[in-house]
């Protein structure tokens, strides 16, 4: 028993230390005058307390996480007096949450009113001596001019990923770095708020059997009886209480129990599903997994929090890295050099035989990281070398004139409705190709499913940092506005574009290679790719119907995003 007692000046300083002591002492209320009580959400009290300047939180909708956002920030501009900007996807977002959630909560509660000074200013508010500035990632302009403290990036994965990379820029100025805070519900996997997710802690709500004792972290469908409709132990399988999820503790993914210290160095990250919700029935969630109106996408991202893997829209690594065959590629039949340029070479070879070499060539590693292509060209002197149109043309252009009829120019064009997948330049345009991106891209996919098809000649350690980049692509369907007398695109089938979030230069270096191989190889090129997507070299041919005219390279449908 202590010998001291804290007077109850003591006592309410000390509520000011943490948000959730700080929010119980001034009885604060959310954005219709309830007040904020954690006896049934539990799991938030370490969030709200959380102060590691780097946190990433997966979320469903409807957990209360706009308001603990709001509040976070106001006492972080106040206590920690950090000038903070925060994101989310559009002005007009930016308008309802100020507008609506943020300016009701400033007023239900006299202690924020008393903080906040510009009530009505929706894109700016003075905290104390520090300010929060609202902003949406589709009008990057007028933030880029403001430093920041702490970057609140909320709804991240409708945000404008570019932008929001961008806004780290705001940091720099900062002795500790910045701060950096992502909220989202998920969408893809490897996309968004899952990149931060990926580098964090990966903190989960785990709960105790009050039946057998068992602690572990709920998921779906094994915390979940279908027939009896309840939530259930993993381990025992008797009906969980909801006091069993309500009372829990967050444990990290390498069985640390998290303390409160702010991590230093890496992502703090929570997980928060409506499996862990009080007012969410089991039979619910099971009608969610099963709304007819939904797909599985959905209850991943909106019910689950976790992001979705759709096998049509992205391929894992492993996936890839199955086609390796530990064997050694003869190098007898034509070589094909497959190039992407920018931070020096990535290229990758292949012959009829498989895919047998990749490399990044790099200005440390060479004076001119052309020079090691020519290298490429020498030593395999049947070798044609493909190149992107994105880099260093001066490069292209030399290995061109001194060896005529082996080195290409891709360009990348908008997919159209044809069987062609590239065409060849004749005349005066001999030496570039126009290729269908996302096509070709799916193509490429989906032999890299086709396990054999594609062959990677090496064991699967020496294919791992090639087979990576695949891991950074992903497609997303293409949503066009329907114009008035303009016919339903919805009848012509859905469109997709293949996107981005890391380096993907391999996956191009193996797409230029194979429409190489596809021209050059003849016959052989039937032995790495099959015969089933197309004949060769149908889709690849030089007639004069896929004659390209020189006006084709100024046309802003072949200015494609890499």
């Amino acid at each position: 028993m202590l010998d001291f007692e804290y007077t109850d000046d003591e006592l309410l300083a000390a509520a000011e230390l943490y948000p959730s002591t700080w929010i119980v002492k001034h009885a604060i209320k959310n954005e219709v005058g309830t007040p904020l009580d954690f006896t049934k959400r539990k799991f938030l009290v370490d969030m709200y307390n959380d102060m590691s300047p780097h946190q990433v939180m997966l979320k469903p909708p409807q957990i209360g996480a706009t308001v603990m956002n709001t509040l976070k920030a106001l006492y972080v501009a106040k206590k920690k007096k950090k000038q903070i900007i925060y994101t989310l996807p559009t002005q007009g977002d930016v308008q309802d949450m100020v507008g609506g959630s943020f300016n009701r909560i400033i007023a239900q509660n006299p202690v924020l009113l008393d903080w906040v000074k510009d009530k009505d200013t929706i894109e700016q508010k003075a905290v104390g001596d520090s300010m929060i500035f609202y902003r949406g990632t589709f009008t990057s302009k007028q933030a880029m001019m403001i430093p920041s403290g702490l970057n609140i990036h909320d709804e991240v994965d409708a945000s404008d990923q570019d932008v929001i990379t961008q806004y780290e820029t705001r940091l720099q100025a900062q002795e500790d770095g910045g701060w950096r805070w992502y909220f989202s519900h998920p969408s893809l996997s490897g996309h968004g708020v899952d990149i931060y997710w990926q580098q964090s802690d990966k903190k989960e709500w785990h709960i105790t059997c009050p039946h057998c004792g068992d602690e572990h972290y709920m998921t779906w469908p094994d915390s979940v009886d279908t027939e009896r409709e309840c939530f259930q132990c993993k381990a025992c399988k008797a009906e969980l209480p909801t006091e069993a999820r309500i009372n829990g503790r967050w444990i990290d993914k390498d069985g640390r129990v998290w303390d409160g210290t702010p991590l230093i160095g890496t992502f703090s990250g929570w997980h928060v599903s409506q499996l862990m919700l009080h007012n969410k029935t089991a039979k619910e969630l099971i009608n969610a997994s099963n709304d007819p109106n939904k797909d599985k996408q959905y209850f991943y991202n909106y019910v689950l929090g976790l992001p979705y893997i759709g096998s049509d829209d992205r391929i894992e690594p492993d996936v890839v890295l199955r086609n390796c065959e530990d064997i050694v590629n003869p190098q007898t039949s034509r070589v094909i050099i497959g190039a992407d340029t920018g931070h020096g070479i990535h290229f990758t070879l292949m012959n009829s035989d498989g895919v047998f070499y990749y490399e990044h060539a790099t200005l440390a590693q060479y004076k001119d990281p052309y020079d090691r292509i020519e290298e490429m060209l020498k030593k395999f002197p049947r070798s044609i070398a493909m190149f992107d149109q994105g880099g260093d043309l001066i490069g292209v252009r030399k290995l061109q004139a001194k060896y005529p009829g082996r080195v290409f120019l891709c360009w990348y064009r908008k997919d159209r409705k044809t069987v062609d997948l590239a065409t060849w330049g004749q005349h005066e345009e001999y030496g570039k190709v126009i290729i269908d991106r996302n096509r070709l891209m799916t193509l490429i996919v989906e032999q890299m499913r086709d396990t054999g098809r594609i062959r990677l000649n090496g064991s699967q350690e020496e294919w791992e940092e090639w087979a990576s980049h695949f891991g950074y692509i992903y497609r997303e369907q293409v949503k066009t506005k329907e114009l008035k007398d303009k016919d339903d695109s919805s009848l012509y089938g859905t469109q997709y574009v293949w996107k981005r979030n890391g380096p993907d230069h391999f996956v191009h270096t193996l797409m230029y290679a194979y429409v190489g191989l596809q021209k050059f190889g003849g016959g052989e090129a039937a032995i790495v790719t099959g015969n089933s997507m197309f004949n060769v070299p149908t889709g690849m041919t030089t007639d004069q119907q896929n004659y390209i005219p020189p006006s084709a390279f100024s046309n802003p449908e072949y200015q494609v995003e890499l």
